[in-house]
């Protein structure tokens, strides 16, 4: 499951993208960006796919930047309402 969020230090904005495997509950990968584009979006899902075994199938919300970088590195994934 790949999520992401926005938090203000010191009056800055910065995307904290995580990426967690919901079948063994543990957290693959987080990483703080000062800005939320497809850059930084691909560098993450490169990054985190070295910590995956196979070809994993990516749970995410309907954020057109997470789907379309998925789609160009050609890696399946589900896309789901945002959970809480």
């Amino acid at each position: 499951m790949v999520r992401e969020a926005c938090v203000k230090v010191n009056g800055l904005e910065y995307w904290v993208y995580a990426t967690l495997d919901v079948d063994g509950n543990e957290m693959l990968s987080m990483r703080v960006y000062p800005s939320r584009n497809a850059l930084a979006t691909e560098q993450f899902i490169r990054e985190t796919i070295k910590y995956c075994e196979g070809k994993p199938t990516f749970i995410v919300d309907n954020a057109p930047w997470l789907k379309q970088t998925l789609e160009e590195l050609a890696l399946p994934y589900n896309a789901e309402p945002f959970r809480k």
